[in-house]
């Protein structure tokens, strides 16, 4: 099993960015390689509630069906997996930092199947660059839209 976790400070207060980070629906919007997200159920942002989200990796698309597992607005959100090629626990946790807050985001478990182990081994370095630049992403739009 693989753990990693990025980290950004956003000049913003910090349930603004929860709303925006905790809403999956954005992903696209400043996560490179999220394709799409969509719901498999109606209704709030609740623990226990599922969606899809595919992303495209080295031109391959991958789809996993996710759970919300914690749902602690403005503060905390952990999804885990529960159907697709890899089992993992992902999270973003925001706190108030100074004149704005710091994002963490950050992920646990691993590519399932015969060879599982060694992708996972091979995927960690790249996960954690892209998790960077996706908070980095993600700064610059918050930080932009603010002065809009």
């Amino acid at each position: 099993m693989a753990i990693a976790e990025a980290s950004i400070h956003i000049d913003r207060p910090a349930d603004e960015v929860f709303a925006f980070v905790g809403d999956p629906a954005n992903n696209p919007l400043w996560r490179k390689n999220v394709v799409r997200c969509s719901w498999l159920d109606d209704g709030p942002m609740r623990v226990g509630r599922r969606g899809r989200q595919t992303q495209r990796v080295l031109g391959i698309a991958w789809t996993v069906e996710a759970e919300v597992v914690e749902w602690d607005p403005p503060r905390r959100a952990t999804w885990r997996t529960v159907q697709g090629p890899a089992t993992v626990r992902s999270w973003v946790r925001v706190e108030p930092d100074g004149s704005g807050c710091m994002v963490f985001g950050g992920g646990d478990g691993g590519f399932t199947g015969p060879i599982g182990d060694l992708l996972t081994r091979l995927a960690v370095p790249r996960m954690v660059k892209q998790a960077e630049l996706d908070l980095q992403a993600l700064k610059a739009r918050l930080e932009s839209s603010a002065t809009a």
